[in-house]
Parts: C-alpha cells; sequence; structure tokens
C-alpha cells in the first residue's frame, strides 16, 4: 500500500491475499508492544503496523514525513539512516486507490549484521 504523504506499507499474509492485513508474524501469531521509545517525528520512520494493543504482525510501514498521531499506538522501530532516495522514488511511483500500477520490489537490500 503507498498513501501519499503518509506511508508505504506492506506485509505478508496468504489468508487476506497478501494484503498485510490481520497478519501473523513470520513466528506464527501476534506479538506484543515493545515499547513506544521511539518516536514518529520525521520522514523515515520506520514501524509495525496493528490491530491494536499487542497485535503485531508482519505488516511494516514507512513514513513519509512525520505522523504524531501514531505515537502510542504504533510501534517505531527506528529511521532510514541511508538512502532516503529511495524513499523519495517509492514516493514517486504512480498509485490507483493507494496500491503500485507497477510491481514495487526491494532487493539486495542486505543484513543488518553486515552493516555493523
Amino acid at each position: 500500500k503507498l498513501t501519499r504523504i503518509f506511508t508505504l506499507s506492506s506485509g505478508i499474509n496468504a489468508e487476506y491475499g497478501g494484503s498485510g492485513a490481520k497478519s501473523d508474524s513470520f513466528a506464527g501469531g501476534k506479538f506484543p508492544d515493545e515499547n513506544f521509545a521511539i518516536k514518529h517525528d520525521r520522514r523515515g520512520t520506520i514501524g509495525m503496523a496493528n490491530d491494536g494493543p499487542h497485535t503485531n504482525g508482519s505488516q511494516f510501514y514507512i513514513t513519509f514525513g512525520p505522523a504524531p498521531w501514531m505515537d502510542g499506538k504504533y510501534v517505531a522501530m527506528g529511521y532510514i539512516i541511508e538512502g532516503m532516495s529511495v524513499l523519495d522514488d517509492i514516493e514517486s511511483i504512480e498509485t490507483y486507490n493507494e496500491r503500485p500500477k507497477r510491481p514495487l520490489i526491494l532487493h539486495d537490500c542486505g543484513l543488518l549484521s553486515e552493516a555493523l
């Protein structure tokens, strides 16, 4: 899902046609909120979407701008620190009903352990 000026969101869920809606985590089931220490105070905030308290699954989002109304409701995990131009490119993709009109595939992203 690509909502202009708000977020890019994605997730994996076979039951709901791969939409990410009501998705379970890769380990199965939901998992609890960790904390709300990181704020949605800038472009490039990365977090987990949910269906309410302690219902995190496999759907994630990246904000296109500050989203303070999400603080305390959605767990932000961090911020994009390198490659913001990729987010700019994603935001410019033409959409229809908040869905990209062409496939959007992220690949060769690397692993956190490689970056440390």
